[in-house]
């Protein structure tokens, strides 16, 4: 893959300003390979960042230096206004779930959380609070091993939740649930935001990071290659008109009629033909060329029987940013 230079687009309208997270040339290196390299992560408070990569890209280390768990080979940065180098000093505002929960399972959920607060010198009376948090109240008394994997999750954030956290960081919260099970927690995730926190998601499901998070930082084989508003980055890409003529050979007529009207497209053998709008294009001009085109197409008798405007995908803008196929991140 040709190296990608990071792009920088405004951060959401979210958040208050300040930044939770700011590192500079963070590095990890195994041996003669590099994780991650080099990544000057700004993350800003009050939002919901989603932290998207193919597997293997280097979200989980980034992460595990950010919570003090592995030393960076190089690199600085803060965590809530404080140094990476002394993670006790931030770590008690922080709370994460990384590669799943880890509870005893013949224990209560409730109980393995009592053993939590103990261990960590916490108050006994958040035990209550956060599984009522998390939707888990009526069933804290259940043994950890009769939980569904959808309520393992759930259990691990309520445990993420004892020290009142300013940060959450959850690492592929949604891996292996059910539609029902991604949805709750795709829930859960916003409310957390609404309350003033904020969380820092790891996926490489991105049809759910661009429901739920408003800010995103991409990476790539352990290089940045974009942090910022998920709204700016999919307005950065070209929109397009997505047409269809009746008659498929009446797709190269309809190319024509864009190219006297200056606008580059592409046919398809199945009578599609993708009219790509400059990127500054907003939705009413959109709307209108596309207007334009069905005027035009019906003075020369050429029937439509699909026209609309699409702007990209999220996945779109990964792929294109990347290089990486549909099979990497879904």
């Amino acid at each position: 893959m040709t190296t990608t230079t990071a792009r920088a687009l405004p951060a959401a309208g979210r958040g208050d300003g300040t930044t939770a997270v700011r590192t500079t040339g963070l590095t990890k290196a195994y041996g003669g390979r590099t994780v991650v390299d080099a990544i000057d992560l700004r993350l800003p408070s009050g939002v919901v960042s989603g932290f998207v990569g193919p597997n293997g890209a280097g979200k989980t280390t980034t992460i595990r230096m950010l919570l003090g768990l592995v030393r960076p080979t190089a690199g600085t940065g803060t965590v809530l206004g404080e140094p990476m180098e002394h993670p006790t000093r931030y770590l008690g505002r922080v709370g994460a779930l990384i590669e799943g929960p880890a509870f005893t399972p013949a224990l209560s959920g409730r109980d393995n959380l009592l053993v939590l607060t103990r261990a960590g010198g916490l108050p006994s009376d958040r035990v209550p609070q956060v599984l009522g948090r998390v939707g888990l109240g009526e069933r804290g008394g259940d043994p950890f091993r009769s939980y569904s994997l959808g309520m393992k999750q759930r259990l691990g954030i309520a445990a993420a939740l004892l020290p009142r956290p300013r940060l959450l960081v959850l690492d592929e919260p949604t891996n292996g649930l059910d539609p029902a099970g991604i949805a709750q927690m795709r829930e859960l995730i916003a409310s957390f935001r609404d309350e003033g926190m904020t969380v820092f998601v790891s996926s490489h499901l991105l049809s759910e990071v661009e429901q739920v998070a408003d800010h995103l930082v991409m990476i790539s084989n352990g290089r940045l290659v974009f942090q910022g508003s998920v709204d700016a980055l999919v307005r950065s890409h070209n929109p397009r008109i997505i047409a269809r003529t009746e008659l498929p050979n009446d797709a190269d007529v309809l190319a024509d009629i864009a190219a006297a009207l200056d606008w580059p497209s592409a046919t398809g053998a199945d009578g599609h033909v993708v009219v790509e709008l400059p990127v500054t294009t907003t939705d009413d001009e959109a709307l209108a060329r596309a207007a334009e085109l069905n005027r035009r197409a019906h003075a020369v008798g050429v029937v439509l029987t699909r026209l609309d405007v699409q702007r990209p995908t999220l996945e779109d803008a990964f792929f294109e940013l990347t290089g990486t196929g549909s099979g990497d991140v879904r």
